[in-house]
């Protein structure tokens, strides 16, 4: 009878490993995949509105100032990383994005008001096999990045739960 529970047991735990994990997979770096992902990130209404935290991509902005590493993640809504002062991208176009500032720890919640200087096109370029990102105002380079890394995380037992995390290498 012990060990008829101690399989019930381990199949228990097989079955709620399987149906509660997650599968992360690598995606290929190129032009193509990376303004897929944007493109399906982008969640606005069709107005002529733009909703700024309308599924950023997000990453802690004491992070995004001072290191050359940087990770953005999409959604960003997982209580786990628990940023309290952020920097989104919300897509509003696969290769147009609004940066914005927020404060989330304290209530109530506060987000910067955009200007005219947050509001990038993103370029995608290939040197040396390398791939970039360049973010362009009003038609003047403003920054650089080297992707390290783009990544799909997807729930087992939720199929429409996707995450992406996007690791750049600030460029000098």
């Amino acid at each position: 009878m012990k060990c008829l529970n101690k399989i019930l047991f381990l199949i228990v735990i097989l079955i709620s490993n399987y149906s509660f994990g997650q599968v992360s997979e690598k995606l290929n770096i190129n032009k193509k995949n990376i303004l897929k992902v944007f493109k399906s990130t982008i969640d606005q209404d069709k107005r002529n509105r733009i909703s700024i935290t309308s599924n950023p991509w997000s990453t802690e902005k004491e992070k995004y100032e001072i290191s050359d590493t940087i990770r953005f993640i999409n959604p960003s809504n997982r209580t786990d990383y628990n940023y309290c002062n952020v920097i989104n991208w919300t897509f509003y176009r696969k290769n147009k994005f609004v940066r914005s500032y927020g404060e989330y720890c304290d209530e109530p919640a506060v987000e910067k008001v955009t200007n005219e200087d947050d509001f990038f096109d993103l370029k995608i370029t290939e040197v040396y096999g390398k791939i970039y990102l360049e973010l362009f105002n009003k038609q003047k380079l403003i920054e650089k990045f080297l992707i390290i890394s783009l990544e799909k995380t997807q729930s087992l037992s939720y199929k429409n739960l996707i995450e992406y995390t996007l690791t750049l290498k600030r460029e000098k």
